[in-house]
């Protein structure tokens, strides 16, 4: 009885590894945190308003990665003028902070594939996002 629960056990061990194995290079996805955080004003003329914006972008692949990380100054350049084109509307609701999130990922999108002729970028997350008005 022990040796038939052990012959599972392992074909289980050994099943299991291999599925998860595939999935893990089928799936590969990576975050690329950057640092540092971004700090820019907002909303035009007028008194001064500020945001702080901690940002990961989702890749799928290393050698996405790669590319991403060679034009980083293009990728940052491109946050920082999106960021600065919000209104108070977008920055101080939930609702608008996605608006800024989908708006950011597909301006970052269309500099990278104009640029590239690949868009690189999957997602973009906030890990931090503060305002003063």
């Amino acid at each position: 009885m022990r040796l038939k629960v052990l012959v599972w056990l392992v074909v289980f061990a050994l099943l299991s590894g291999t599925s998860f194995s595939s999935v893990a290079q089928a799936d590969e996805v990576v975050y690329v945190p950057l640092q540092p955080a971004f700090v820019t004003n907002y909303g035009g003329p007028g008194r001064l308003k500020y945001l702080k914006v901690d940002i990961t972008l989702m890749v799928s692949a290393p050698r996405a990665q790669q590319a991403l990380e060679l034009h980083m100054p293009l990728v940052r350049n491109t946050i920082v003028l999106s960021l600065a084109r919000q209104t108070d509307n977008n920055v101080s609701s939930t609702s608008g902070q996605e608006r800024i999130r989908r708006q950011l990922l597909q301006d970052l999108q269309e500099t990278l594939e104009r640029n590239l002729e690949h868009p690189i970028v999957d997602e973009v997350l906030f890990t931090n996002f503060i305002y003063q008005n």
